[in-house]
């Protein structure tokens, strides 16, 4: 591992720590929900701002040349490293009470993720991924993650977030598809599904319609844990889109077809 990425690595922690500070401060408490789209419920919170606010503070202190693509805020520099943050991943869980969100942190280096961090403060688990590692740390414990050798897609266990918030209507019906070829289907979960995926708890995760910063975060840890993680037309992740989180090549294949296979023309 370079002393660079040792000094990222350093660096996001402190980030996570900062963001996780702010959020268990309002997680459960009477706070103004404000809706940011017109065509549905999109919720943002005073957490999700200043969580922004202050991570992109931090950045541009230690690393004024460095971009950052945030979900709140973004400030595009020219430089080669760019930070993507989504504050709080799961914004509709947090409001809830429900304790499966997180913060999402990565960095790129020339369009290519060279970290990723997800931290579910309620639960006291962070997961990272670069270079060769992925793992969880947990009671200041460091769990090494692998993907589960599940090699049948009947025995497959699939979660998503839910397939209502799915891109439209023909990636909802591709989704049940698939759901009625694999042994159990979960929703729920947002970010952390693909956490339980990494560490062999979960073999899919498929969504649609994903924002960059809802999944970058994501592909160092799963690919560093023995995962695949792709688009369903087979495409790096990095502008988001629709996405397949697989625990090996096979099963990635096998539901790749099926979420892509057109249905037969009605007479």
């Amino acid at each position: 591992m370079s002393n660079e990425i040792k000094d990222f690595l350093k660096f996001s922690l402190k980030l996570a720590d900062a963001a996780r500070e702010i959020s268990l401060h309002y997680f459960k408490r009477k706070i103004n929900v404000k809706n940011k789209s017109k065509a549905n419920f999109d919720p943002v919170t005073i957490a999700d701002i200043k969580i922004q606010k202050k991570l992109n503070h931090i950045i541009l202190k230690e690393y004024p040349d460095h971009s950052i693509f945030g979900e709140e805020e973004s400030f595009i520099k020219k430089g080669e490293y760019e930070w993507c943050i989504d504050p709080i991943d799961g914004t509709k869980s947090y409001i809830q009470g429900v304790p499966l969100w997180g913060t999402l942190i990565s960095l790129s280096k020339n369009n290519r993720i060279i970290l990723g961090l997800v931290d579910i403060p309620v639960l006291d688990e962070r997961y990272l991924g670069y270079s060769n590692h992925s793992y969880m740390i947990k009671d200041n414990k460091r769990k090494k993650l692998k993907v589960r050798n599940t090699n049948k897609l009947s025995q497959v266990i699939l979660n998503t977030t839910s397939p209502y918030v799915f891109a439209n209507k023909k990636d909802q019906r591709s989704f049940e598809k698939l759901s009625k070829r694999t042994k159990s289907t979960r929703l729920g979960g947002d970010c952390y599904s693909y956490c339980l995926l990494a560490d062999g708890h979960v073999d899919v995760v498929v969504e649609s319609g994903l924002n960059p910063w809802d999944i970058r975060a994501l592909e160092p840890i799963i690919i560093n844990a023995g995962g695949i993680i792709r688009t369903w037309e087979d495409q790096e992740i990095y502008n988001g889109g629709k996405i397949i989180a697989c625990n090996n090549k096979k099963i990635f294949k096998e539901c790749k077809y099926i979420l892509n296979k057109k249905s037969p023309a009605k007479n």
